[in-house]
């Protein structure tokens, strides 16, 4: 059972959040927090797998509520679900440290699938807000670009589109003809080289560079 905490300031918009994450057998509510202290307080009692984080809340936004929660419980994800797609607001969040940065005009089964995928592991951006990222050059390589690009190997370069496809580490594995440990193995490797902290930042890093 996945357990949620809703981090939402609209009393109306939270409940309606419960009723649909609640729809789903796999997944429960544990906690509803109208700011970003709340949530941290809520995961303190509750110990969630995941908090559906909004941004815009008051005393404490749902930015300064993932430093706290990332600080004091690194394995606990944050999936911000927002109004906002400008530029300041995705990459300040993707600095806080969170594991997926969707939007409220999604379908409710879009929302329950985009929970199960930063469970997964696998890091949730909507694709138009990862290339607007990718343009902003949020990721600064140590080395340029191209030479990053030419030091990966062409199942590294595979491995990574698949990751913009939002594959799964099976399916990844299938694509490839790997076993599903090795994949993680090798992307946790293509990381380590490329200096980069996850799913998400890779596959920023593969549209500002074009492999894909």
């Amino acid at each position: 059972m996945i357990k949620v905490v809703i981090a939402e300031d609209m009393d109306m918009l939270r409940e309606s959040l419960k009723y649909v994450i609640e729809s789903d057998a796999d997944m429960e509510v544990v906690g509803l927090a109208a700011n970003g202290r709340m949530a941290y307080e809520l995961c303190k009692a509750h110990k969630p797998d995941i908090v559906l984080m909004d941004i815009i809340m008051p005393e404490c936004d749902g930015l300064e509520g993932t430093k706290l929660i990332k600080s004091a419980y690194p394995d606990i994800k944050v999936l911000i679900l927002t109004t906002f797609e400008d530029d300041k607001s995705i990459i300040d969040a993707l600095e806080c440290g969170v594991d997926g940065y969707i939007t409220k005009d999604m379908m409710p089964m879009q929302l329950k699938q985009s929970i199960k995928s930063v469970i997964a592991g696998l890091g949730i951006m909507k694709k138009n807000i990862m290339y607007s990222v990718a343009d902003r050059k949020y990721l600064e390589p140590e080395k340029s670009p191209s030479a990053q690009v030419l030091d990966l190997t062409s199942k590294e370069k595979k491995l990574i589109s698949l990751i913009v496809e939002g594959k799964s580490y099976k399916e990844m594995g299938r694509e490839v003809g790997l076993s599903e440990g090795y994949v993680r193995n090798m992307i946790s490797e293509t990381l380590i080289k490329l200096n980069l902290k996850d799913r998400v930042q890779l596959a920023v890093f593969a549209v500002k560079n074009k492999i894909v």
